[in-house]
């Protein structure tokens, strides 16, 4: 996000900080300042915002050749200004002279530059209010694109406390300053004004603004939000956020309708959503569906062919009654597994089918692999599969060591009278 979000500030910073705003607040400086001059009661105020003929003249000619994107020439002729003295004679020629140098260098991209000059124009505080305005948010959007956030959140806020009716790429770029500047609080207001002010909010602006919810995990507002942006935008990212926000909201049923919307669109692109939309039909009794999910994933590598996916997909058919379909994805899970576990699940089943002899196999590789979370109902199983094919001194042998462990302890002690009995009666 933060990559992202930088690269999109930039692009609209040079939007709107780029020529055709400096160019008018320039040429309205110059010419309106005597008429200002004549209607404006307070004198002094006004004198602060006129220049001479021949300021007015050689400002007006840089103007002309900044708006044909003549960057040099407009630079020699700002060249025979002395910043210095000129901000001892005329504070508004210094003004507009340092206005104009950072928008050459802003569009050169020397942004560093670009900053000293529009700070230096603001200093004198003589722009006319509406050009002052547009300058400091000119500087605001320049360090932004030097990733000075501090310095970016004070210039915006300082602009806000003048603007008087701020467009909602103003409340955006305030939004993202904070956000970038690790104040994700003092970015949700702005973000959100973004949003709530534009007849139609560019995604970067709801993506901006859902960031925030989601990262302060409220979802009652990022739904929605989240629900605008499928049925604007319909993209993969946002169909699949919405179902995750309605399965946090515990709304599980309109959050499988939402994955199956997106799995229709082929919108469920990753294997993290489709794992998820097949435990999601498990969660709401709809086993075959997940299988169905699985298999396709499984057979177009859509998902890892790993014991994770192997074991979803088996024990979906399982779940589904599919037991006899299950085996081979089942087999393949614990073949990839790190630990016997899937081993002694598979053991199972081989047991409730009654292939007492593919039990024993299968345990054996449980014992292999290790790292068993219970091994005395591991020994247990190894038991019953053992008395089942008469290979009573294995079955004792197993019994015995599932009574070292306490969770087995009782059962492999009634197994055990079994395997008595039966060796006496054919002793007997």
């Amino acid at each position: 996000m933060r990559g992202r979000q930088t690269g999109g500030t930039r692009g609209a910073a040079r939007r709107l900080g780029g020529y055709a705003l400096l160019c008018i607040g320039l040429a309205l400086a110059i010419t309106a300042a005597p008429a200002d001059a004549a209607r404006k009661k307070d004198e002094k105020a006004a004198a602060r915002h006129v220049l001479n003929k021949k300021d007015a003249k050689k400002l007006t000619e840089a103007h002309e050749l900044l708006q044909a994107e003549k960057w040099e020439e407009a630079r020699a002729v700002l060249d025979t200004y002395n910043l210095k003295k000129e901000l001892e004679r005329n504070p508004y020629a210094y003004t507009l002279v340092n206005q104009a140098y950072g928008f050459i260098e802003a569009n050169s991209d020397n942004y560093a530059k670009a900053a000293e000059y529009f700070a230096a124009a603001l200093s004198t505080n003589t722009l006319p209010p509406s050009q002052q305005l547009s300058t400091r948010f000119n500087l605001g959007q320049i360090y932004m694109m030097l990733d000075d956030w501090d310095r970016a959140v004070a210039t915006l806020e300082t602009w806000f406390q003048e603007a008087e009716k701020p467009q909602p790429i103003a409340y955006y770029m305030l939004a993202v300053a904070h956000y970038q500047n690790d104040q994700r609080d003092a970015a949700l207001e702005p973000a959100r004004k973004a949003v709530d002010t534009a007849e139609n909010p560019r995604e970067p602006w709801m993506q901006l603004l859902l960031s925030i919810y989601m990262e302060q995990r409220d979802y009652q507002n990022a739904l929605p939000l989240l629900e605008r942006m499928v049925l604007r935008f319909d993209k993969a990212i946002y169909w699949t956020r919405l179902a995750a926000v309605l399965m946090e909201l515990e709304r599980d049923t309109d959050s499988l309708a939402a994955q199956q919307l997106a799995y229709a669109k082929g919108f469920l692109d990753t294997d993290r959503a489709i794992i998820r939309l097949a435990q999601t039909y498990a969660f709401n009794s709809m086993p075959w569906q997940g299988a169905q999910v699985m298999e396709e994933a499984l057979e177009h590598e859509k998902v890892p062919s790993d014991s994770k996916s192997w074991r979803l997909y088996a024990n979906s058919l399982l779940a589904a009654r599919e037991t006899q379909k299950a085996l081979e994805p089942l087999e393949k899970a614990a073949e990839l597994s790190d630990d016997g576990e899937v081993y002694i699940q598979l053991s199972q089943v081989y047991i409730q089918n009654e292939r007492w002899l593919d039990a024993l196999a299968a345990l054996d590789h449980a014992f292999e692999k290790g790292n068993l979370d219970n091994p005395g109902h591991a020994h247990l199983l190894v038991g019953i599969a053992a008395y089942q094919v008469k290979r009573l001194g294995q079955a004792r042998s197993a019994f015995a060591r599932a009574m070292s462990h306490e969770k087995s302890r009782e059962m492999a002690e009634r197994w055990l009278q079994f395997v008595a009995r039966e060796e006496a009666a054919q002793a007997g």
